[in-house]
């Protein structure tokens, strides 16, 4: 299962893939078992129909592996296929093939749709500003967030955070419980020994709001929602002259339409969930004899 490119690794626990199995295979496979190919030795091989970046094959791998097949990677996640590449092959029993197959195809397609988005997107972000960084927001499905998470990463974005442990992320349904950004922020300067090491950002609604952090000495990045392209350069502008150090962060609806536009406005960070709503990529199974 070893392969060169994408160098990211994450924890993928085997009872997760094992639920995913659980779920498509119960108990047994009667086609295969009524046709009395169960233990017929066989070799199945995943391609893709379409140019891809290809990714989510290792997480595919172990599908085949756990249902009793040897698997291994014949292209670089992380790395472009053409229409026709073989991706993944996997030789054992029928039966395990076969309980497999559409199991460790599909896992496959999500991971290298999401992967092929991201790609696509990081690289018309960067055209427009070399220096952007593109965030994947923490929206993914759960259940399979493993998957989505990596592929991110091997298309080339990073993640905007991974769990609520991880940074101080101030939204207006926090701001509401302390009667305005005002308190919220004299409460985050309260609690500077509790923060310690961990970034501030915070999410301004207005222009106003966003000059308030950006003065208060406190916050390290302030996120900025829904905002036009041309207000939000404007914007960058007030807020750098009030606080060079400042980070901002912009979100809201950024896709491959208008990535470029946001990415040459002046941020340092767009936020996205985009590639997780990508279309999955056209892969293909075949199986043989052996």
């Amino acid at each position: 299962m070893e392969s060169e490119g994408c160098t990211w690794w994450f924890f993928t626990p085997t009872s997760l893939i094992d639920e995913w199995i659980r779920e498509d295979t119960a108990y047994t496979d009667f086609t295969t078992g009524v046709l009395g190919i169960s233990w017929a030795p066989g070799r199945a091989r995943l391609t893709t129909r379409e140019r891809i970046v290809a990714c989510g094959l290792r997480e595919a791998a172990i599908v085949y592996e756990r249902l009793g097949a040897k698997a291994r990677l014949l292209h670089p996640e992380g790395e472009w296929a053409e229409p026709g590449t073989a991706l993944l092959e996997a030789e054992g029993p029928a039966a395990a093939l076969h309980a497999a197959w559409r199991l460790a195809q599909t896992i496959a397609s999500i991971g290298s749709g999401v992967a092929t988005y991201t790609r696509r997107l990081v690289e018309r972000a960067r055209a427009a500003n070399p220096r952007i960084v593109v965030a994947v927001a923490r929206k993914a499905p759960p259940g399979i967030r493993h998957v989505y998470y990596r592929c991110v990463l091997c298309g080339g974005a990073t993640l905007h955070r991974l769990g609520l442990s991880e940074t101080i992320l101030v939204f207006r349904n926090h701001v509401v419980f302390l009667g305005g950004l005002e308190k919220a922020l004299e409460r985050l300067h309260r609690a500077k020994s509790q923060i310690g090491e961990r970034s501030v950002v915070v999410e301004a609604e207005t222009p106003e709001d966003a000059l308030l952090a950006a003065k208060s000495g406190v916050v390290d990045e302030i996120q900025l929602d829904h905002i036009e392209p041309r207000r939000l350069k404007e914007l960058v502008e007030e807020l750098r002259s009030v606080n060079p150090g400042i980070r901002v962060a912009v979100g809201g609806g950024i896709n491959l339409d208008n990535v470029a536009e946001y990415a040459a406005a002046g941020a340092d960070v767009l936020v996205t969930s985009a590639p997780y709503w990508a279309k999955p990529a056209d892969l293909t199974t075949r199986m043989e004899p052996l």
